[in-house]
């Protein structure tokens, strides 16, 4: 039944309303359209995962974390990374971090007025955000990761399946791991990780809302793209392999990646089901940051689950909008009750 509901049509309308400013080639940010007219003076930056498309953060308006920012006074932007295909086809970390990430955060800040933004990074996403944050530390005021492995020695199996993989070769076959490779590799231990939140799904699948909620969860989960092959190939040698991030040996355009580096208030999100990233593979971002202001936090579920699950907005979004707040400047007047919408 879940599977069949993959079928039905995308209504399009889900997605909130936003403005989207192209980057580079297929790189673009999309700017959420302000509930109030005054917002928190820090804008909060959405990264997602390479392997699946942004609008993780923007499923369904009972499924937006990107929108329930917003609705809490945010100004919010979603990075969209697009395929890596084209005029870029195997784009490294240099070009997503120094160049593509950066001029992001040249155009929020151009946008918004602000010098400094929040950088808000899901899995591999947050990996980026943190390279980001330890590269440009003057750029970032809030770092929050969501089941972002930082310690690659701490995520357990996925150890030995990087230490198993080709990945070498399977780059200089493939240029690009394919989309329908990467499903291939991890369906069912996606399936089998996210099994509170597909158990949840049984509840909703009795309205007609939460169906559509479910079509859509299951609509993102299948719609991949490829992998660049040289984030692949540093991803399973000198992350999961040698785990050179935590060490401090982990390079970008020349440049060593220091944790130390990073004195931004810091929130490290962990979720209790995520074999994927465990907590210790987390926190031990924690541990390695100058940060004075550092917090991290563990929530039930999935690797997914923590970001869309149906317990989501109780569990984990009130939590980050109440931390965020805190830490980016004066409440909007919205925030005191008194109408300021659009």
């Amino acid at each position: 039944m879940i599977f069949v509901l993959t079928l039905l049509p995308t209504n399009a309308t889900f997605r909130s309303a936003a403005e989207s400013i192209e980057i580079d080639d297929d790189v673009r940010v999309h700017h959420l359209v302000p509930r109030f007219r005054e917002t928190h003076p820090i804008p909060v930056i959405l990264v997602h995962s390479l392997l699946s498309k942004w609008y993780v953060f923007d499923l369904h308006p009972n499924r937006s974390l990107a929108a329930y920012l917003r609705d809490n006074g945010f100004d919010v932007w979603c990075v969209d990374w697009g395929k890596p295909e084209g005029s870029r086809p195997t784009p490294g970390f240099s070009a997503y971090v120094q160049n593509w990430l950066d001029s992001v955060v040249d155009v929020v800040t151009a946008g918004s007025g602000a010098d400094r933004v929040t950088m808000f990074g899901y899995s591999l996403g947050g990996v980026l955000s943190t390279m980001y944050t330890a590269l440009a530390p003057d750029r970032v005021q809030n770092l929050v990761t969501l089941t972002t492995p930082v310690d690659f020695s701490e995520t357990g199996i996925n150890v030995l399946y990087a230490r198993a993989f080709p990945a070498e070769t399977m780059v200089d076959f493939w240029g690009n791991i394919p989309a329908w490779w990467l499903k291939s590799a991890t369906l069912w231990g996606t399936m089998a990780r996210a099994r509170g939140l597909w158990k949840s799904f049984g509840s909703e699948l009795s309205t007609p809302v939460g169906r559509s909620v479910v079509a859509e969860v299951m609509r993102w989960t299948f719609d991949n793209v490829p992998l660049a092959g040289e984030m692949f190939r540093r991803l399973m040698r000198d992350c999961y392999r040698e785990n050179l991030l935590i060490e401090d040996r982990f390079t970008i355009g020349g440049e060593i990646v220091r944790l130390s580096n990073i004195s931004a208030s810091l929130l490290t999100i962990s979720a209790a089901d995520d074999d994927l990233c465990p907590r210790a593979a987390a926190e031990a971002l924690n541990h390695a940051v100058s940060s004075e202001d550092e917090t991290a936090i563990m929530v039930p579920g999935s690797h997914l689950g923590a970001v869309i699950g149906q317990e989501a907005h109780h569990l984990l979004w009130t939590r980050v909008a109440d931390w965020l707040s805190r830490r980016s400047g004066h409440q909007p007047a919205a925030m005191y009750g008194i109408d300021d919408a659009i």
